[in-house]
């Protein structure tokens, strides 16, 4: 019979692979939306309301805009960054201990900085956006969904587990040493 933990370890180490993809690929996947499809950001939600004009963007707009997005996907890149790690860990047999549930943790974090991004994002987006415009006409847009409530749920919730795989790695630590 296979031990639960060999699945484990066989379901991560392609899983590892596929978070490593995603970690690389929205940088790029970013720059070149702003420059293949500029005039798609002025209808991205939250901003629809300051009426930017769609077309081209000067080189500063669109080196402003492709650091926007960038920027507001920071937490997610970490977040990929520490379950690309937790995955790793996880098919090397390191399941619970401390290293797995401080990572976890991290993703947590990750998660819970991501809800900020419909805020940040729009006002760095109507920044980026005004710049080539008038200064009697630029904008600053700040904007909130419900999806950052539940990024900030989903979030809190992976932070508990966290919190109690921590405890369980200390206590099996803990039994190990009496043994």
């Amino acid at each position: 019979m296979v031990s639960k933990s060999s699945h484990i370890s066989r379901l991560s180490k392609p899983m590892a692979r596929l978070v490593t993809a995603a970690f690389w690929l929205p940088v790029p996947a970013l720059a070149l939306y702003v420059i293949l499809f500029p005039d798609q950001l002025a209808d991205r939600p939250g901003l629809t309301a300051a009426h930017f004009p769609a077309g081209p963007l000067s080189a500063p707009a669109t080196a402003a805009a492709i650091a926007a997005l960038v920027i507001i996907s920071a937490p997610t890149l970490w977040g990929l960054w520490e379950l690309k790690r937790l995955f790793e860990g996880y098919a090397a047999g390191a399941i619970f201990n401390i290293g797995a549930a401080l990572r976890l943790r991290a993703c947590g974090y990750a998660v819970l900085l991501s809800a900020a991004k419909t805020g940040v994002g729009s006002v760095l987006l109507s920044l980026a956006l005004s710049i080539d415009r008038p200064q009697n006409a630029r904008a600053l847009v700040v904007s909130f969904s419900s999806d950052d409530l539940a990024l900030l749920l989903i979030g809190g919730i992976v932070l508990v587990i966290a919190r109690v795989m921590e405890e369980a790695a200390r206590i099996a630590d803990e039994n190990a040493a009496f043994v």
